[in-house]
C-alpha cells in the first residue's frame, strides 16, 4: 500500500470517530509528515556547514551565493581555509500555519584558536520547494545579532593576553618588566624622496641602508615599515635628528626589558611577535601575530610568563561599532623568579664591556651555588651566551681540580719539593711552560702560584686519569645541570693515553669547561661544599643534585695555593683589590692547529662569598688579560 493511500485511510477513519477531536488529529498527521523530512533538512545542513561543504547544498530562492556570504562573515574566526563551525545540533522543526516553511533552533560550537569553544543558539529557516527543504540564507542564521546595522557585518576572533610575568632576582628585586619603547618606522607615502629619507635613516640608526630601502620600496604607500625598536632613553637621544628625516613614523608601547639594554644579554633574551617556526613548535599554544619570547628566558620560560591567552569574538560591520559576542578572558603570566643579583650583574656587564675581545663571566654565591651574575662581552660580543654554553680548554685553572687531585689521592703538600723544569717529554710529547720558564726545584705552592706546567705534568703518575676526574667531579666537572636554563658543565675524560693524562693535568687535551663550570669549581673550594649552580628557581622541573662536601683539609690547602696565586704568583695584579682579600688561579689555554698555537685567556677565584670566572678568547695570559676584568668587577661591586 502506498503512503499516500495509507494516509488517505487514516483520515477517513478519524472522520468516522467525529467530534472536536477531528481537527486536531489532522494537525498531528501533518506534522508528523512533514517534520520527517524537515528535520533531516536541518540535520544535513548541520552536516554540510561543518564539513566545510556549504557550497554543495540547494538553497531556497533569494540570495545569489549564500554558501559564499557564510564563509564571509565567518572568515575572520579560525585560521582553517574554510572556516567551519566544530558542531552544530539541530532541534525539533517548528512548521508555519502555511506548512511552506519551517524554522529549526540550531545549537552552534566553535573551536577557536587554543581549543577556546564558542557555543551559542541559532535559527535555520527551511523553505519547502516541490518535495525538498532548502535552507534559506539570512545573516541571522550565521549568528543571532547579525541584525540591523550588524546585518553587514563579519566575524573577527582575536587573541587577548593578560599581563605577562615579571622575571624576578634576588631579593625580589624586578630584574624584567614592561618599560616604554618606540618603534620608529618609514611611511612611504610621507616620504619626499624615499632614496634620500632611507639614507638619512639609516645613517641616524646606524641600519643596513640597503636592506631598509627594500622593504621600504617593496611595501604599500601607507604601510608602517618597522625600523628599530628603541628604549624610551635611546629614542631621546636620536629623536631630534629622526623628526628632521621625511617619511619617519612611530608607535608608542611597553615591552618586557631590562634594566639597561647590556644587563645579562643574551641570558634573558627577547620579546615580540612570534616567528613561524616558534608558531609551529608551539602545537597551537602561540598563533601568528601573537606577542611571545623569541630567545633566551623569555623563550624558554614563555608558557609561564605568558600565561594563558583568551579570545574575544566582535561582529565588526561595514560601518558603526562592534559589537562583542564572546571572550574567554586571559590568566595573567606567573612571575619567574631567578638568582641573578642586579648589582653583581650590573658590575660584572661593566666589567666584561672593557674586554679586549669576545669575553665572557659568572659570579657565583660560594654558600650556595647560586649564580649571581652572567656576562657576556667584548665587541660585538654580547648575542652568544658564552658564560653558560662556551666549551673551551681550562688551561691551567684545572690546576685547581689537579692540585686537589694530587693533595687528595697523590699525597702532595703544599711544601713538597717539585721540580719546574723548562721542558718535559711524555711518551715523545714535548710540554712547555710559558715563555720558557724554570723554576727549579721548588716547593709545590711555588709551581701552583707561578702555575708550572712541567711541575704537573711530571706529578701525573702519582694519579691515575680516573682519579683526577674524580677530584675535578668533586668541583663539579661533568655533574648534572641544574642551572634550569641550558648550560656546560665541563668534562673530564677518565681514561686515555700518558700523553692524554699529563695534558689533562694542565686543563688542556679532552678536558673542557665554561665559564661556569670553572667558577663552580672556585666556589667549592671557597666554601668547602660544591653546590650545584643554580639560576632559575621556579621554573621547569631541574635535576636534584646533592652537594658534595670536601675533605675539609684539602680544600683548606687548595685556598691556601690560590691565595699565594695572588701575593707572590702570576695573579698580582690582584693584589690590593678593594673589597678584602683575593684568591685565584690564572690560566691560558692553548688551541686550535696555528703554530704557535692560539691561546684564551682565564681568571678565576673568589672574594668573600663570590666566586668568579673570566674567560677572554683569543687572550694573551690570563694574569695579562683576564685578571684586570676581574678586578674592575670586584673595585665596582666594593664602591
Amino acid at each position: 500500500m502506498s503512503r499516500r493511500v495509507l494516509i488517505s485511510v487514516l483520515v477517513g477513519v478519524l472522520v468516522i470517530a467525529g467530534g472536536g477531536g477531528t481537527a486536531l488529529y489532522l494537525l498531528l498527521l501533518r506534522d508528523s509528515d512533514q517534520s520527517g523530512p524537515q528535520k533531516t533538512a536541518a540535520q544535513a545542513f548541520g552536516r554540510a556547514w561543518t564539513g566545510g561543504n556549504l557550497g554543495t547544498l540547494g538553497w531556497a530562492p533569494g540570495a545569489d551565493d549564500a554558501s559564499g556570504s557564510v564563509q564571509k562573515i565567518t572568515a575572520g574566526l579560525t585560521s582553517e581555509k574554510t572556516d567551519k563551525p566544530s558542531g552544530v545540533t539541530a532541534g525539533d522543526p517548528v512548521a508555519s500555519d502555511s506548512g511552506d516553511t519551517a524554522t529549526v533552533p540550531l545549537h552552534v560550537t566553535w573551536t577557536l584558536a587554543r581549543d577556546q569553544k564558542w557555543e551559542y543558539d541559532s535559527t535555520l529557516t527551511l523553505v519547502r520547494q516541490d518535495d525538498a527543504w532548502l535552507p534559506q540564507y539570512a545573516p541571522t542564521l550565521v549568528h543571532p545579532d547579525l541584525t540591523g546595522d550588524l546585518a553587514t557585518a563579519t566575524l573577527d576572533a582575536d587573541s587577548v593576553t593578560g599581563e605577562r610575568g615579571r622575571i624576578l632576582g634576588a631579593n625580589d628585586r624586578v630584574l624584567v618588566e614592561n618599560r616604554p619603547v618606540v618603534v620608529v618606522g618609514m611611511q612611504k607615502s610621507k616620504a619626499g624622496n624615499v632614496s634620500t629619507s632611507v639614507a638619512r635613516v639609516a645613517n641616524i640608526l646606524d641600519v643596513d641602508e640597503a636592506a631598509l630601502l627594500k622593504r621600504v620600496n617593496a611595501a604599500g604607500a601607507d604601510v608602517f615599515v618597522d625600523v628599530i625598536t628603541l628604549r624610551r632613553a635611546a629614542y631621546d637621544d636620536v629623536s631630534a635628528d629622526l623628526k628632521k628625516a621625511d617619511g619617519v613614523v612611530y608607535q608608542e608601547k611597553e615591552l618586557p626589558l631590562t634594566p639597561t639594554a647590556d644587563f645579562g644579554r643574551p641570558l634573558f633574551g627577547n620579546v615580540g611577535a612570534a616567528t613561524a617556526d616558534i608558531v609551529k613548535e608551539s602545537e597551537g599554544r602561540v598563533q601568528a601575530g601573537d606577542t611571545t619570547g623569541l630567545s633566551g628566558l623569555q623563550r624558554l620560560y614563555d608558557e609561564q610568563l605568558a600565561g594563558t591567552p583568551g579570545v574575544v569574538v566582535e561582529a565588526e560591520p561595514e560601518e558603526g561599532d562592534a559589537k562583542e559576542l564572546f571572550r574567554a578572558e586571559a590568566t595573567d603570566g606567573e612571575d619567574l623568579k631567578i638568582t641573578l643579583d642586579e648589582e653583581v650583574q650590573k658590575a660584572a656587564d661593566k666589567a666584561i664591556a672593557t674586554a679586549p675581545q669576545l669575553a665572557g663571566m659568572v659570579a657565583i654565591d660560594t654558600r650556595t651555588g647560586n649564580i649571581l651574575a652572567v656576562a657576556n662581552g667584548g665587541p660585538n660580543g654580547n648575542s652568544y651566551n658564552r658564560a653558560l654554553l662556551g666549551q673551551y680548554a681550562p688551561g691551567s685553572t684545572f690546576k685547581i681540580a689537579s692540585g686537589l687531585g694530587l693533595v687528595e689521592y697523590g699525597g702532595m703538600k703544599a711544601d713538597k719539593t717539585v721540580a719546574c723544569p723548562k721542558a718535559l717529554v711524555v711518551s715523545g710529547k714535548k710540554f712547555m711552560n710559558a715563555e720558557d720558564e724554570v723554576l727549579g726545584k721548588v716547593p709545590f705552592s711555588s709551581d701552583f702560584a707561578h702555575s708550572c706546567n712541567t711541575a704537573f705534568v711530571g706529578s701525573a703518575k702519582l694519579i691515575s686519569q680516573e682519579e683526577l676526574a674524580e677530584a675535578a667531579a668533586s668541583l663539579g666537572y661533568g655533574q648534572k645541570n641544574a642551572t634550569g636554563v641550558t648550560a656546560f658543565t665541563g668534562s673530564v675524560p677518565t681514561g686515555g693515553t700518558d700523553v692524554d693524562h699529563a695534558a689533562a693535568m694542565i686543563g688542556q687535551g679532552k678536558v673542557l669547561a665554561s665559564p661556569m663550570a670553572v667558577a663552580s669549581a672556585s666556589a667549592a673550594i671557597a666554601s668547602g661544599t660544591w653546590n650545584a649552580p643554580k639560576l632559575v628557581l621556579n621554573g621547569r622541573d631541574t635535576p636534584e643534585v646533592e652537594p658534595v662536601k670536601l675533605n675539609a683539609a684539602n680544600a683548606k690547602t687548595i685556598r691556601a695555593l690560590m691565595r699565594e696565586v695572588v701575593t707572590d704568583g702570576t695573579g698580582v695584579v690582584m693584589k690590593n683589590t678593594p673589597g678584602g682579600p683575593v684568591s685565584g688561579k690564572t690560566g691560558t689555554a692553548e688551541y686550535g692547529t696555528d703554530v704557535p698555537p692560539k691561546t684564551n685567556a682565564w681568571f678565576t677565584g673568589f672574594q668573600g662569598n663570590i666566586a668568579f670566572a673570566v674567560l677572554v678568547e683569543d687572550g694573551d695570559f690570563g694574569g695579562k688579560t683576564a685578571a684586570p676584568i676581574a678586578k674592575k668587577f670586584l673595585s665596582d661591586l666594593a664602591s
